[in-house]
């Protein structure tokens, strides 16, 4: 049964899909078409059993590298998904995610990058916003409280997640990038850690992609589609939804400034704990500071 050699598990909005894209054109690898399958993110997929899982990797080169990508790894306990409220519900007697995943493959590599967790957050707050099933006016730190089942903030809490990890797996066995330095700031850098890590040709030059790997719409676009019922299909394709994105009036209610202290507030306190988890100093993140000038 071909099994998987890495895992990158998160942090969500914080550009796994463009390291995807990178580590799927690199010759020493072959990845299944799905980059996401969320085999150890939920119960529900869960119970599918490993016959499932495993299939999605059956085709695939047995010579060449392979993983993926599911960005609910980046957590500690087992959820269900499908619950029916709103509240974060888990599977009473489930092994944790990181247990899970060793004991499929004790071996395996695992790949984190995160993100400044106030800006990863009104990102995901976005995301979510832009599949229209949240009214735009409820805002960010209601919709954090009043739906956590999407975990807009518990996403951002790194260093309880990274300890949940770091008690499975040894630190020579765990890579973390760090986006804003080695995805936005020198990606060149921060391929070459990947590469190097993962055991495959660091010299290797992928090609970068002309369209964005996930476009985002702007806030106003988001908004006009959550109220245009019928002719949210206007909104969603053609010359409408570009002028919106081109022309977003109503981007200063995305987020408040309630919203980002909120954030601050629940993020800073385990600064440094973070850093020491990782050995390596944050100031590149300033927790949203700036938005709030």
């Amino acid at each position: 049964m071909r099994k998987f050699d890495f895992l990158l598990i998160g942090a969500q909005k914080s550009g796994t899909s463009w390291l995807w894209d990178k580590l799927d054109q690199h010759p020493g690898t072959d990845l299944p078409a799905q980059k996401e399958i969320h085999y150890f993110g939920g119960v529900e997929l869960y119970r599918q059993g490993p016959a499932w899982y495993y299939a999605h990797f059956q085709d695939l080169n047995p010579d060449l590298l392979t993983g993926e990508a599911s960005t609910s790894y980046l957590f500690d306990r087992l959820p269900y998904w499908h619950n029916d409220s709103q509240e974060i519900e888990y599977a009473a007697d489930a092994q944790t995610i990181p247990e899970l995943v060793a004991a499929e493959n004790p071996d395996a590599k695992i790949v984190v990058v995160l993100r400044d967790p106030v800006r990863r957050a009104i990102s995901a707050y976005r995301h979510w916003t832009k599949k229209g099933n949240l009214s735009p006016g409820l805002g960010l730190r209601r919709t954090a409280i009043e739906h956590p089942k999407m975990r807009i903030l518990e996403y951002g809490f790194y260093a309880r997640h990274l300890a949940a990890w770091r008690k499975v797996f040894p630190d020579e066995q765990i890579q973390i990038l760090i986006f804003e330095e080695d995805v936005r700031g020198n990606p060149d850098s921060g391929l070459k850690k990947l590469y190097e890590f993962l055991g495959l040709d660091a010299g290797f030059q992928p090609a970068e992609r002309e369209d964005k790997v996930h476009k985002s719409w702007s806030w106003t676009r988001s908004a006009v589609r959550y109220y245009a019922g019928p002719f949210r299909r206007f909104v969603n394709h053609g010359p409408l939804g570009e002028y919106l994105d081109n022309n977003d009036f109503l981007k200063r209610f995305s987020v408040r400034a309630a919203d980002i202290k909120y954030l601050r507030e629940s993020y800073l306190p385990e600064k440094l704990l973070l850093e020491k988890i990782i050995g390596r100093n944050l100031d590149v993140w300033d927790y949203g500071e700036r938005l709030l000038k």
